[in-house]
């Protein structure tokens, strides 16, 4: 047993850290140096002497010692090594807080060493709690991909569901090849296209709030190529990207297929459409130009 533990069985016994011991313990460290074993001893003390009776002296006696032990050896001068880093967080997080100690100690550090590790940037476990409450939130987005992938497959569902009754009509009136029929059956097949466009929206949506707020799906996350396009996913601007081009499809559907009930009587009702048509074409021509900027943004990040 060596002198420092003696006198630590010492200091247990009174519960007080007065101005001799604190003389006492800067001699004893002065004439054998201060070592993590020593250091570890420094630590059960001061855990063990928190009162406010204790001598002014301590503290300060403390946190230059262990800056000493940490800042002045010979394997990282200057510098908080990941050991040392890993030791410090473990003394002082064994109970969940800090004392007002240990914040001077991290104080002090942080201001005269080079480097002052992540992990010492130390939350209280009622911080922890907070943010692990607050995290754990997320899940309530879980309502939102369960209701649209339900949506979406009822969705498909009654798409499915027009198409055979639009193949069923289509054998009714295939006999009679009347003009009226087959842009019945044409309304029939685009109206089902649009329902199938927005289950997929739908579905998009789902997936991508699953994999922005919960988790990465495995099944697609094996590699970069086996990975879809539209569950290429990281942030809200590329899923609302991703939306924005279904949308895009489900409005111009929309258009071709109001633009069937249209009776075009005169010149004016021509031109609407060509207006119509003008102005899809611009904006499909804008979502590509978009796209390929993106692309290359993303190739000039990877490269």
């Amino acid at each position: 047993m060596n002198s420092l533990n003696e006198l630590k069985e010492k200091i247990f016994a009174g519960g007080v850290i007065d101005k001799e011991i604190v003389e006492q313990i800067r001699t004893l460290l002065s004439d054998n140096g201060i070592n993590r074993e020593n250091a570890n001893i420094l630590f059960e003390i001061k855990d063990a002497c928190l009162s406010k009776n204790n001598d002014a002296s301590w503290e300060t006696f403390f946190i230059n010692a262990i800056t000493s032990y940490l800042l002045d050896d010979d394997a990282s001068p200057g510098h908080i090594d990941d050991d040392e880093a890993q030791w410090l967080r473990a003394k002082i997080q064994h109970d969940g807080k800090l004392s007002k100690i240990d914040k001077a100690l991290l104080a002090n550090l942080k201001k005269k060493s080079v480097n002052f590790p992540e992990i010492l940037h130390y939350k209280s476990m009622h911080v922890l709690f907070l943010e692990a409450i607050l995290y754990g939130s997320r899940f309530v987005t879980f309502l939102a991909v369960l209701g649209s992938l339900t949506a979406s497959v009822v969705l498909f569902i009654l798409s499915t569901i027009r198409v055979i009754n639009g193949l069923i009509f289509s054998f009714d009136a295939i006999k009679s090849l009347d003009p009226q029929n087959i842009e019945k059956i044409i309304a029939i097949f685009v109206s089902s296209i649009d329902g199938y466009l927005f289950s997929t929206v739908l579905l998009i949506f789902g997936m991508g709030i699953y994999e922005l707020f919960i988790n990465k799906i495995d099944i697609v996350n094996k590699g970069k190529d086996s990975r879809p396009n539209w569950l290429m996913i990281g942030s809200i601007d590329d899923l609302k990207s991703s939306l924005g081009k279904v949308i895009l499809m489900i409005l111009i559907v929309s258009f071709f297929e109001h633009s069937l009930d249209i009776h075009y009587k005169n010149i004016s009702d021509l031109l609407f459409l060509g207006i119509g048509i003008l102005l899809i074409a611009v904006a499909l021509f804008l979502t590509h130009t978009g796209g390929k900027h993106k692309d290359k943004k993303e190739e000039k990040t990877h490269s």
